[in-house]
């Protein structure tokens, strides 16, 4: 994905906004199953910030409505920071800060990867994000069309969910690393 081709941070948070207003002020109306739907038809439509606002309703969870689900969270951030939402990528950022750091204190790989004709020192952090979440996504087999069967369960942050995703992205950190150094 080329740069250009992200959601900057300010039309993704706007758009979140929006999204959540929407959602939520139907909610208020008894008609949360339906709002939820048409967010989850954009979702899976590929609209990055539709995946990112999914991703806020399973961790925040609906009283009635929906159960709070770390996997299905974690699992549409991803997906939105994959592809190329900024203010998702900026939410996983602590996520990802062990392998940021791996790749941005290696000052020769550093240079190398500034020599794609993609990342500069300004969006560099982005883009290496957003590889990071590609990695994942493809380690994992993350789909919008699989995640949108879910099963309606209450799923707490555990370690050992938790682990799943940290393996995956210490899974996908040397195929980064490889490309970053092409």
């Amino acid at each position: 994905m080329d740069y250009s081709e992200f959601t900057s941070r300010k039309d993704a948070f706007d758009g979140f906004v929006k999204y959540r207003r929407e959602v939520l002020d139907n909610e208020s109306k008894g008609n949360f199953v339906d709002a939820f739907t048409e967010l989850c038809t954009k979702a899976l439509s590929g609209d990055c910030v539709a995946q990112d606002c999914v991703a806020y309703f399973f961790n925040r969870g609906v009283p009635n409505y929906l159960s709070p689900n770390y996997d299905y969270y974690m699992s549409w951030q991803i997906l939105a920071g994959a592809n190329g939402n900024e203010f998702a990528l900026e939410k996983l950022e602590f996520f990802l800060n062990p392998a940021l750091n791996e790749i941005i204190d290696d000052d020769e790989l550093l240079a190398t990867a500034l020599k794609h004709g993609n990342i500069s020192r300004d969006n560099a952090l982005m883009v290496i994000s957003n590889l990071l979440c590609e990695g994942i996504v493809d380690q994992l087999g993350i789909s919008a069309k699989g995640l949108i069967n879910f099963k309606n369960k209450t799923a707490e942050y555990s370690p050992r969910l938790n682990r799943v995703y940290v393996n995956a992205l210490n899974d996908c950190l040397n195929d980064v690393v490889a490309y970053l150094r092409s």
